[in-house]
């Protein structure tokens, strides 16, 4: 009997603990489920997989290729060869088709090689609709980045400007060529509290009134 008892009393101790982590589950469920879900941070894209043409008199060629930079190696995605005048590459970021992609910024990196050193400096200018945009000078063994808003355009022209007349530019070498999607904005639930109807109690702050009491006869 007594063995059955304790039975008994082990399946209710098992039970309670089995409803009692189920409501807790439960619980943080919900508390999960009324956070706010935060928007996911679109990623980068490459601004050659645009559809990009060579606009320009140089040499542009797209290109991985290691290069020493300022004593310290960047992967190169292309590079624009001004030689004794210019060279550009211009693409398009808004095609026809209404689902693509809306840009907000595109992120810039280049330089000009430390083994050009007898090499005169060049000028990297960015056209956004074929007005100049942005503009950055750059020399051998130096490297630059810029920023530029691209939410409003739709073609995009970089273009690579020798500084010399008469000298021959080496090659600008484009490490970083990053396209930035615009980031959501999240959606928030104001929640006001709800309105009563009830009127306050007013407090009654007038003084105290006296009452008067004859005194009893001794």
């Amino acid at each position: 009997m007594r063995m059955h008892i304790l039975k008994f009393i082990g399946s209710v101790f098992v039970s309670t603990a089995l409803i009692s982590s189920f409501a807790t589950s439960c619980e943080n469920t919900q508390a999960q489920s009324k956070e706010p879900k935060q928007p996911k941070v679109p990623r980068s894209t490459s601004l050659l997989r645009s559809k990009c043409v060579n606009s320009g008199i140089g040499n542009v060629r797209k290109e991985d290729l290691d290069v020493s930079i300022g004593k310290a190696v960047y992967t190169s995605q292309f590079y624009l060869g001004p030689g004794y005048s210019s060279a550009s590459l211009t693409c398009n970021i808004k095609p026809e088709n209404p689902r693509t992609l809306v840009f907000q910024t595109l992120n810039l990196g280049f330089g000009m090689r430390d083994n050009d050193v007898k090499s005169p400096g060049a000028e990297v200018r960015v056209y956004l609709d074929g007005r100049l945009a942005e503009s950055r000078a750059v020399v051998p063994t130096q490297q630059a980045l810029l920023s530029v808003d691209v939410s409003n355009a739709s073609n995009i022209a970089i273009e690579a400007v020798c500084a010399s007349s008469t000298l021959y530019c080496d090659r600008v070498y484009f490490f970083t060529a990053a396209l930035q999607p615009q980031i959501p904005i999240p959606q928030t639930t104001n929640l006001a509290p709800a309105p009563t109807n009830a009127s306050p109690t007013p407090i009654d702050l007038s003084p105290p009134t006296r009452t008067n009491v004859s005194p009893k006869p001794k």
